[in-house]
């Protein structure tokens, strides 16, 4: 399929005719036939009804408008952002962590003269690997249970992408001021039963998945008490500052600063059970900005 395939397409839906798009795509008639009778054969569909006094676009020709539209624009933004960046570009998809967008701010403002451009973006594991399989992003980062380490790398071989450890922590329960668990340095399973959380988005690689294994959660019996679902790491550090609600998930690096504190409480037997890594594209030299910003990562790391 080619661009120029679609800008026929968009041509003759909004013109109504196959005769008048030629006329503004400077082009024949019989030409422009062509084109979308191709099309329709690459896409086993029919796009157009056509009758003597024009062509109306099917039900599957509506629903292909919408994103061959998209296509169009994505591809004006692409050839926009190229003519206007002379620089390079560091792309990152992450799971949401304030500390991690930290250091991408620290090394934009690191590298800003030599005209650098960042795209950075927070998101769940699955729809990161779908964003590096279709190499819109150079670098993904990850916090993983390490019992789904396998599904993982089954998942990242499946989408030609290379999964590298970078860290193993613990499971932590994360809190503010107007928590009960404030300032405990650890907590039982048996105490987060009901427990009221604020909560990364659900998918098959979600922390919270790990107590299930524990005996105090008997196979999903007891259960956190998710009031918000976000993949907002900003709303996240505003409820616990504010709220009672906790947060089940992990660290690295340092505590993040504020006015008010978080405080952290390791949850007892599971020390180390959660990864920290990095996926990216299989057999793709990085550019020079995601290899120096991978290599800030392992010495901040240390």
């Amino acid at each position: 399929m080619e661009l120029r395939q679609l800008e026929y397409f968009l041509k003759c839906a909004e013109l109504g005719s196959l005769t008048r798009a030629a006329e503004e795509l400077y082009t024949t008639q019989p030409h422009v036939s062509q084109v979308i009778r191709a099309l329709e054969r690459e896409l086993g569909v029919s796009l157009f009804r056509r009758t003597g006094a024009g062509v109306s676009l099917t039900d599957d020709g509506e629903s292909i408008r919408f994103y061959a539209e998209n296509a169009m624009k994505n591809a004006a933004l692409i050839e926009e952002t190229a003519r206007d960046h002379g620089g390079e570009t560091l792309r990152i998809a992450a799971n949401p962590s304030s500390r991690l967008a930290s250091l991408a701010g620290e090394y934009f403002c690191a590298h800003a003269k030599e005209g650098l451009m960042i795209q950075y973006t927070e998101c769940g594991i699955e729809q990161m690997a779908e964003l590096l399989q279709q190499r819109q992003y150079d670098l993904g980062f990850i916090f993983m249970p390490e019992n789904k380490r396998s599904a993982l790398i089954h998942l990242a071989e499946r989408r030609h992408l290379l999964y590298t450890p970078l860290l193993q922590s613990d499971l932590v329960l994360h809190s503010g001021p107007k928590s009960p668990f404030y300032r405990r340095e650890n907590v039982t399973p048996e105490e987060l039963n009901g427990c009221a959380c604020i909560q990364l988005e659900d998918d098959f690689f979600s922390l919270e998945e790990l107590l299930m294994e524990h005996p105090a959660f008997n196979g999903g019996k007891w259960a956190l008490k998710k009031l918000i679902r976000t993949n907002s790491d900003h709303l996240m550090l505003d409820m616990l500052r504010t709220t009672s609600l906790c947060n089940l998930g992990s660290y690295w690096l340092r505590d993040n600063g504020g006015e008010i504190p978080l405080s952290r409480a390791v949850v007892e037997g599971f020390r180390g059970r959660v990864a920290f890594g990095c996926l990216q594209i299989d057999n793709r030299q990085l550019n020079i900005p995601a290899e120096r910003f991978l290599a800030l990562l392992r010495e901040r790391l240390k």
